[in-house]
């Protein structure tokens, strides 16, 4: 994923090169300073010191993020100890300083957040790294905000992950799982739960092996695809996408299927059409009430694997 920063840079350079144009054309040829670039040894941003801290927490702390437009990574570990560390590497030239980060032990686990908002030039010539990565026991209790990439492995406890802008990637999660983002993917692989919600502004979702007793996800603006996904509760929607969707025999719901400009399609499950555009599916019993539904695209249902 290209950095914001490394865009900007390449911005600049662009409208450097047209303003020197101009100037060539209307007045006397500028004689500008060298621009001195060192991209083989890139060297931290002066933000002073990075955070690096680690807490004693027990086993199922509650930690909460909620720092500006950084990445962050949250990784299960195997001991009861959060762990929080802070990466910052400039290459090029970059002026001014960014974000700085703080963390503090709360009654009940640990709070990360940010002291400040740093301040960019928009003058970069170059790229800056800034992220955060944390380490907490399989059983903590995380709640993350942030408006860039998140990535998520290995929690045991419920997750809530909201981004502004950026992709959502949990694997590997067992507890519920609330996950948001206003621009930007959201992968789910290997999540179970009793509650799942996911949830993209605009931007595709992607699921491999997800199930839960309500599973609720939907995109304004992206197609959806699914495979080994258990269904009982809730539903599967978007207002602009196809949706490919392979639920596992262990489903149990009765599935209200719609396409409002596309086709429909089920093999696997009994289903019966009620014209072109909706019909019903039975996966299991039919116990739970579910829905499959897109305002623009096809929808295709298939049996996958038992899980």
């Amino acid at each position: 994923m290209i950095s914001r920063s490394t865009v900007i840079g390449g911005l600049v350079v662009v409208e450097l090169a047209i303003a020197g144009a101009a100037l060539g054309v209307f007045a006397t040829p500028i004689v500008a300073p060298p621009l001195f670039w060192h991209p083989m040894a890139p060297v931290a941003a002066d933000a002073g010191p990075l955070l690096n801290k680690s807490f004693i927490a027990g086993p199922a702390p509650h930690v909460v993020v909620s720092v500006p437009g950084i990445p962050v990574t949250v990784e299960a570990g195997t001991s009861p100890t959060v762990q929080v560390t802070e990466t910052l590497v400039r290459r090029g030239w970059v002026i001014g300083t960014p974000s700085r980060l703080d963390a503090e032990q709360t009654p009940d686990g640990v709070r990360i957040h940010n002291l400040d908002v740093g301040q960019l030039n928009v003058l970069l010539l170059g790229s800056i790294d800034h992220s955060l990565r944390v380490t907490v026991p399989p059983g903590a209790r995380v709640e993350l905000a942030t408006e860039d990439a998140i990535t998520v492995r290995g929690l045991r406890a419920k997750l809530v992950a909201h981004t502004r802008d950026g992709r959502v990637n949990v694997t590997d999660q067992q507890g519920d799982v609330d996950v948001a983002t206003d621009s930007g993917r959201i992968y789910l692989t290997d999540v179970q739960g009793t509650a799942i919600d996911a949830v993209s502004h605009d931007g595709r979702i992607y699921l491999a092996r997800v199930g839960a007793d309500r599973l609720a996800v939907h995109s304004d603006s992206g197609r959806i695809i699914g495979t080994g996904v258990r269904a009982a509760d809730g539903g599967i929607t978007t207002a602009d996408g196809r949706i490919e969707v392979s639920f596992t025999a262990s489903s149990d719901a009765t599935a209200s299927v719609r396409s409002h400009d596309g086709r429909i399609t089920v093999t696997g499950f009994p289903f019966t059409s009620d014209g072109e555009e909706r019909g019903t599916a039975r996966f299991g019993e039919g116990r739970g009430h579910f829905e499959v539904s897109t305002g623009d695209g096809h929808v295709t249902i298939t049996q996958g694997a038992n899980g």
